[in-house]
């Protein structure tokens, strides 16, 4: 039979319900698919079939599908259910979201860790009506104008001069830096990190544009709020300049991509409200509408940044860019930015891990990286403590863009949750500040008769030790690891364990608010510094 046009075809159609709905009417003599016989219906629907098994637009995961589907028809019976579970997982469409719920419940046993889990990876509830809450938008033009210049490094205090002489050390006093620039570090530190990886040669761009740049993007975050303030926006370009300093990013980036780092961790909070997403979409604020309940806060931070740094020339360090150059810087920057919504966690950190860690530890196994395979191990066998010389794994062969993207977002991922990873005394510091700010809203939330997002963060009741234990436990601790195993970060890692250790005694001993203990130290000393001299070996 010679296939008609779709013109032609569309004249055999019909109605449906019209035909069902009257079965005493004869079949009309058009409709010349119901005369076919049986066997050659079949055969046309076969012949469809196969044509969807060659089309040439196909999904990668289609054909990841499509070869599983055909791997089932020869194989036991036990390997094709196995593998007909792997198919029902690739047809679902969260792959990299761990099953935390069961139902709508919460697997945790822990209530706090129940309402951290739902704020961090849920939008929240709706509203049906908007409030007319104030903007985070509204009043910006009052802001747009940036803070008279700031004098020179060089003419800084001693004190300011000696304290970011050491902005290279994990243990970089951020607190003593807020402190002595009244609440303005991130100008500071900035011009100091800026200036040691060339931002402004790299950007084409002086020192001055860079600086007002700087001061404009700093006087954008909000100092009201306790912890998403200019000093956290300081400390995630502090550690994202430490991790680019290891010897594995500096041959896994480019110059180009370290600025871009550098620029998307100073402005990845900048107008930042102080409360959560769901917060900003239960109030009916205008961000919510304006991006369409999807990431509403990142999407912000990003759109505000190119909208005060293209305000005025004095401050657009993008300028002299060539029309490429920027638009890639644009997406980079942007693309981090993003990047930092804990919702898309699990997504980031399984990729990465697929991309880098693992082909990176069976490489090293093979290379004898593993200890000659230490350990007690089930047979009673005991550790093997041989040294080895290990063989690094080649690097080369995993540096591509879409490789360069998953980097940069992990980078930004790991710098943007840094607290539970620096020294004791910063960790408990920040512990409170975050603390705080999630008070603020549930009272807040309470007053206006809002969904309380985080009802267990109540100011009376509330446990922070217990909380900063959860939030190591399902989003610090596997993602730092694989961080770890990438770039070798060793200090911070031994940083992680330790403070892990002091929340989870602290909770022990009753105590519910983030205190220094220095009784802990008597028979706890904190981690050397001197772990973290080692490098990396490419």
């Amino acid at each position: 039979m010679p296939r008609g046009s779709l013109k032609s075809l569309r004249k055999a159609s019909y109605d449906i319900k019209s035909i069902s709905n009257d079965s005493n009417n004869e079949k009309d003599s058009d409709d010349f698919s119901s005369l076919l016989p049986p066997i050659f219906s079949s055969i046309l629907r076969r012949q469809s079939l196969a044509k969807l098994h060659s089309l040439t637009i196909e999904a990668p995961i289609t054909k990841v599908i499509n070869i599983i589907a055909a791997a089932q028809q020869n194989c036991p019976l036990y390997i094709a259910q196995a593998l007909e579970k792997v198919l029902e997982i690739l047809r679902t469409t969260e792959l990299y979201s761990p099953q935390f719920f069961e139902g709508n419940r919460m697997k945790s046993d822990d209530p706090l860790t129940t309402d951290l889990l739902g704020a961090l990876l849920s939008q929240g509830p709706r509203l049906t009506s908007s409030t007319g809450r104030r903007s985070s938008n509204e009043n910006t033009a009052t802001r747009l104008a940036p803070r008279p210049s700031l004098p020179d490094i060089a003419e800084a205090p001693t004190s300011l001069q000696k304290l970011l002489e050491t902005e290279e050390q994990w243990g970089f006093d951020i607190r003593l830096l807020e402190e002595i620039t009244e609440k303005r570090p991130l100008v500071w530190l900035g011009m100091t990190v800026f200036a040691r990886f060339g931002a402004a040669q790299i950007l084409n761009t002086d020192e001055a544009t860079l600086r007002n740049w700087l001061t404009l993007i700093e006087a954008n975050y909000h100092s009201s709020n306790s912890y998403h303030n200019s000093t956290h926006a300081a400390d995630v370009l502090q550690s994202t300049a430490y991790f680019l300093s290891t010897e594995r990013l500096k041959t896994f980036l480019e110059p180009l991509d370290e600025v871009i780092s550098l620029i998307a961790a100073a402005v990845h909070d900048v107008d930042h409200p102080g409360k959560t997403s769901a917060f900003i979409m239960n109030s009916g604020n205008d961000l919510a509408l304006l991006y369409n309940d999807l990431s509403v806060l990142e999407s912000h931070h990003a759109a505000f940044t190119f909208k005060l740094t293209l305000s005025d020339p004095r401050v657009n360090i993008f300028k002299n860019l060539d029309g490429n150059t920027y638009k890639v810087v644009r997406q980079s920057v942007i693309d981090m930015v993003l990047a930092t919504e804990m919702t898309k966690h699990f997504e980031h950190l399984s990729k990465f891990v697929n991309v880098f860690t693992k082909p990176l530890l069976k490489e090293a196994a093979a290379s004898g990286c593993g200890g000659g395979g230490g350990g007690s191990g089930a047979d009673g066998g005991t550790l093997d403590v041989t040294p080895v010389t290990p063989t690094e794994p080649d690097i080369s062969t995993l540096i591509t863009s879409d490789n360069v993207i998953l980097v940069k977002r992990m980078l930004i991922k790991c710098a943007d949750v840094s607290n539970p990873t620096r020294p004791l005394k910063l960790c408990v510091e920040w512990a409170n500040r975050i603390a705080e700010e999630y008070f603020r809203q549930t009272e807040e939330e309470i007053a206006r008769g809002l969904p309380v997002v985080m009802p267990m963060f109540d100011r009376k009741s509330c446990s922070i030790p217990k909380s900063q234990a959860g939030f190591v436990d399902y989003f610090v601790a596997d993602m730092y690891e694989a961080w770890d195993a990438f770039i070798d970060v060793p200090e911070v890692i031994e940083h992680m364990k330790y403070n892990y250790d002091y929340w989870k005694e602290v909770d022990r001993q009753g105590i519910r608010t983030a205190v220094y203990l220095d009784s802990y130290f008597v028979h706890n000393p904190p981690p050397n510094p001197s772990v973290g001299s080692r490098v990396s070996h490419l």
